[in-house]
């Protein structure tokens, strides 16, 4: 390794934390002998280039993943190869790319578990109590109906994995719950924008896109899917979420809490704000009142987070349990679904070419109605959804802002697409690894470009009137392979048919209520930017680094 690069790290290091730089110093000596002893050339796959062994790849996943996928990327397309290793906190790595590979991780009974990704969901996020994370930790069934091989003989009912996992697909995937959460999703958007341009006028006002959408769209999703009673008893409450997103991964694969604090101190206040939300929420909510079976009500909200809690407290779980499970639901529904909808906004208002906004907002306004009685605007969600550049544009926006990596632990020797893979190793599948690979490559534009008409194609069709006709339609081709943002298997996310909805249904939202004029990129501070919005920090779906101001005039 060069001493210069050596410094350069150190630097970087100085400039982030400057109580780390000192322990990151006097190890990287003993980690560099250490690393060459240790690490000799063998047979196994290639490693990715690291400058401080066994720290600048943690370190660089923990803060900036998506600059980690774009090094591993780079090393994979220089040697022509696509699996290759790195030391992730002290994990021995494999990560892959291609649809055979890729497969392996979401197949069951291949040796690969989820166990890891299990243990930070619990662990983490959730916080559980002593006595439930022994209980989560030790159901080994999964979550399908029939249970692990070797775990028949554990009772359905003491199943927890499965009971979680089922009311979230009974709430989230299922049509109608769905849509219904969809619907109420949408009124209360149009009602706060409705009270922010009260009428039509010829008037233009000033709007930050970002800002927009993280203030307005985060309430009224988190309100449809939580209720009013968490938000009004915490009013900073959406700041700590955000803050407690920005610390999984810092403290799943970052230094330890004596050295860098700041993020479990995040992590503490949001649970604490949960904890305290849950315990006034159990003395105000009456189990046998009609509320109880309401499609919404103001102390839960939705049916989502009201069987949640009435299933996880008959099974004997402690209320602080609980809280850490609801509260992580709100972090799931926005953590990823705002940025995405940002992503989309502005990536549409700025696409040199003007026809992909006038297809969109085409789209939308076929979707929408608007009762010329009460004045209330309505949209067809399931009209939405199936709408073609509505599609495109979302699944563009999902293959380029993703950062996030599917990871499975080796639980014996196993084998990935021939590879031998020994156990106690982890694998990953990165999605943006995959979503930015060559097959996304379209006619001379490249796969990291913005590009939604890659997935469109136009096919010749037979009318009712028996008239050829040509339509548009959507489609990923076959590049299944290499599209999976929610991931595969067993543990795909049950939330990502309701998180499709909110996303392209706040795409369509905004294009149907306004007309817009295009300012220019700011930075945070209003300030003017030397470019376009970049991939920021996120656990999942990156944050724009940049915000869009535009002048907004409401079109009805």
């Amino acid at each position: 390794m060069a001493i210069q690069g050596l410094i350069s790290s150190l630097s970087e290091l100085q400039d982030r934390n400057g109580a780390t730089i000192a322990i990151f110093g006097v190890g990287a000596v003993l980690l560099c002998a250490l690393y060459a002893f240790r690490f000799k050339a063998d047979d196994g796959p290639p490693r990715v280039p690291e400058t401080i062994p066994f720290v600048s790849h943690t370190f660089q996943f923990a803060t900036k993943p998506h600059s980690f996928m774009a090094h591993v990327l780079k090393t994979m397309q220089n040697l022509k190869t696509d699996i290759v290793r790195a030391r992730l906190a002290g994990r021995n790595t494999f990560l892959v790319v291609g649809e055979e590979k890729t497969n392996a991780l979401f197949r069951p009974n291949t040796g690969l578990l989820a166990d890891f990704f299990v243990n930070l969901l619990v662990g983490v996020m959730w916080d559980l109590s002593e006595k439930d994370l022994d209980r989560w930790v030790a159901d080994k069934t999964g979550r399908l109906k029939v249970p692990t091989p070797g775990y028949e003989h554990v009772a359905q009912e003491d199943r927890l994995w499965l009971g979680w996992h089922h009311l979230l697909a009974e709430n989230l995937a299922r049509t109608k719950p769905t849509n219904d959460l969809t619907t109420l999703f949408l009124d209360k958007f149009t009602a706060k924008i409705a009270s922010l341009f009260p009428a039509p006028t010829n008037e233009w006002h000033p709007m930050r896109v970002r800002g927009f959408l993280v203030e307005h769209q985060t309430d009224a999703a988190a309100r449809a899917l939580s209720g009013d009673f968490l938000f009004d008893k915490n009013p900073s409450y959406f700041d700590a979420m955000r803050n407690f997103e920005l610390a999984i991964l810092p403290i799943s694969f970052g230094p330890p809490k004596w050295i860098r604090p700041e993020p479990h101190r995040h992590r503490r206040r949001y649970i604490d704000m949960n904890r305290k939300y849950y315990r006034e929420a159990l003395k105000e909510f009456d189990w046998n009142s009609p509320a109880a079976s309401s499609p919404w009500e103001p102390v839960f909200g939705s049916p989502l987070i009201r069987e949640l809690g009435r299933w996880a407290l008959a099974k004997g779980m402690d209320e602080e349990t609980i809280a850490g499970i609801l509260g992580i639901q709100v972090v799931n529904q926005n953590s990823n679904a705002v940025p995405a909808s940002v992503w989309a906004i502005m990536d549409t208002l700025t696409f040199p070419d003007p026809a992909l906004l006038k297809n969109v907002r085409a789209e939308a306004d076929a979707a929408f109605t608007l009762d010329p009685t009460t004045g209330k605007a309505t949209f067809d969600v399931s009209k939405l959804v199936a709408s073609p550049w509505l599609q495109a544009v979302y699944t563009e926006v999902l293959r380029l802002r993703n950062s996030f990596s599917i990871t499975r632990e080796a639980h014996r020797d196993t084998e990935v697409d021939g590879v031998p893979i020994p156990k106690g190793s982890l694998v990953q599948a990165p999605i943006p690894i995959a979503h930015l690979h060559a097959v996304w490559e379209t006619e001379g534009y490249p796969a990291g470009e913005f590009w939604p008409q890659r997935h469109i194609k136009t096919v010749e069709t037979v009318d009712a009137q028996g008239r050829r006709v040509t339509q548009t339609e959507f489609s990923l081709g076959k590049r299944c392979g290499y599209y999976f943002p929610y991931g595969g298997g067993p543990t795909m996310c049950p939330g990502r048919h309701f998180a499709k909805q909110e996303i392209i249904a706040s795409l369509a939202l905004f294009m149907a209520e306004f007309d817009v004029e295009v300012m220019g990129w700011v930075m945070s501070d209003g300030s003017p930017s030397d470019r376009k919005a970049g991939n920021g920090k996120g656990f999942a779906i990156c944050q724009p680094d940049r915000d869009l101001e535009v002048r907004v005039r409401k079109r009805w």
